[in-house]
């Protein structure tokens, strides 16, 4: 009896020590992988090229869709104004501020003749707050180049200049850029931002951007340039599967590849300020507005709960492991060996992006605790989900339903842009418009978390 519960116990210890290495495998190869991605993205993203622009510039209509944005609206249009890039024009999207934002565009509208405001009242049925503005100001304006940007952010004056010269020599369809970050102070954007870089690296690197062969994509949000001529062909975001998206940099980008049409990402730190996440509540609030969409949509509602409960155990089971390791004196191990790997690879990748946006390399040591936060962010995301609750973003619900993702076939041509707000019919109930990242594209999608699936698969 002693001798079969001896040996019972033995066998315990045996498959719970394999499980362990098996784990702390993974994650250190895991880590190696991502950390090699990060470095290699920073590799590949290179400044804008400096040519001079042709005798007569193309004009650009610039684009920014406001929201609640009172405090954010007049640095924001002052830098654009002054841009030293000689045909351009401002339409300001009001998506129905609440603020003091209207008063503000009124007076700005008022001072300066390139700027024309536009406001929306009420959002129409089927689209997302968002791509409904940035499409109502394409079909407001004629200029042959468009640029969609935010009002948090901030413009150097030859910042228009670099890029449409830079798109124009290169032949580019659509272009954006890595920014610099406003500020640092907090802790939630040290801990998240740069962890959000990593996992886009581990998505898409920007020489697989630019590379027709290669299917992925991604863009900025805070600056896309591109042609209004690919706009149209493309059906930009009047596209039924584009219309609902929360995730509308990543889609376009994803829309024009797939319509053969050259993307590409250049690195424009030192050209672009960028405030965001500047609190826990903005990062949260900016986490689960396209968090909560994409699990919705995966048709998995459990799958937020294994994605952060990955995430959690990634970051902080190879630190607990070290700890143990080393209160033990068990050091001379294999799992200790594969603990540290992870630990030096996690450090590693966020050091890539903490460096450049210029944080110190006390919070590269953050990296397993902004892992779990991550996780715990995500479980949050799915607590909403399984609670019947919904997010919200800049007081709006956001109402995500599921539908498949079912962009035109490859080659084909889409159904061109209509002309003008007439002639845009909106879903009724007979359709059901989904954002570009559909079910089956979750893994594609490489937003903070969800692509984390691939830590779920792997476990």
């Amino acid at each position: 009896m002693i001798s079969s519960r001896t040996t019972a116990s033995t066998r315990k210890r045996v498959l719970l020590h394999s499980l362990v290495l098996g784990g702390l495998s993974i994650t250190a190869l895991l880590a190696l992988y991502q950390s090699y991605r990060s470095h290699r993205a920073v590799r590949e993203t290179h400044p804008p090229d400096e040519v001079p622009l042709p005798e007569t510039a193309p004009h650009v209509s610039i684009i920014l869709p406001v929201r609640n944005e009172e405090a954010n609206v007049d640095a924001c249009l002052t830098s654009l104004l002054a841009q030293d890039y000689p045909s351009f024009s401002i339409t300001v999207i009001d998506d129905g501020s609440t603020d003091a934002t209207p008063c503000l565009l009124e007076q700005w509208e008022a001072r300066d003749r390139r700027i024309q405001v536009h406001r929306i009242d009420e959002l129409p049925d089927g689209w997302a707050g968002k791509p409904h503005a940035l499409h109502t100001g394409a079909i407001l304006t004629k200029g042959e180049w468009l640029l969609f940007t935010d009002a948090d952010t901030r413009h150097a004056p030859q910042t228009l200049r670099l890029m449409v010269g830079h798109a124009l020599h290169r032949q580019v369809d659509l272009l954006s850029m890595c920014t610099n970050l406003m500020t640092a102070s907090g802790t939630a954007m040290p801990l998240l931002m740069p962890l959000s870089e990593v996992i886009l690296a581990h998505r898409v690197t920007p020489g697989e951007v630019s590379d027709p062969a290669y299917p992925r994509a991604f863009a900025f949000g805070q600056y896309i340039l591109l042609r209004r001529e690919a706009y149209v062909t493309t059906g930009g975001y009047a596209a039924s599967y584009m219309r609902t998206t929360f995730i509308d940099d990543l889609a376009l980008a994803e829309q024009f590849k797939h319509s053969s049409k050259r993307v590409e990402l250049v690195n424009g730190r030192g050209l672009i300020l960028n405030r965001q996440w500047t609190t826990w509540k903005s990062a949260r609030q900016g986490w689960g507005k396209s968090c909560y969409s994409e699990i919705i949509r995966s048709r998995v509602p459990l799958g937020g709960v294994h994605a952060g409960l990955a995430l959690i155990v990634y970051g902080l089971g190879p630190l607990l492991a070290l700890i143990y390791a080393l209160s033990t004196g068990k050091m001379h191990r294999l799992s200790t060996l594969l603990a540290g790997i992870t630990l030096v690879g996690q450090i590693d990748a966020k050091r890539c992006f903490d460096r450049e946006h210029g944080l110190p390399v006390t919070w590269s040591l953050t990296a397993p605790l902004s892992w779990a936060v991550f996780g715990i962010m995500v479980l949050d995301v799915a607590r909403l989900i399984l609670t019947g609750h919904g997010a919200h973003w800049k007081g709006r619900q956001i109402h995500v339903q599921e539908a498949p993702f079912s962009p035109p076939a490859q080659g084909s041509v889409p159904a061109p842009v209509k002309s003008s707000l007439s002639e845009i019919s909106y879903p009724d109930g007979r359709e059901n418009p989904a954002g570009y990242i559909g079910i089956d594209n979750v893994r594609k999608c490489m937003m903070p978390g969800l692509v984390i699936c691939l830590f779920v698969e792997a476990s």
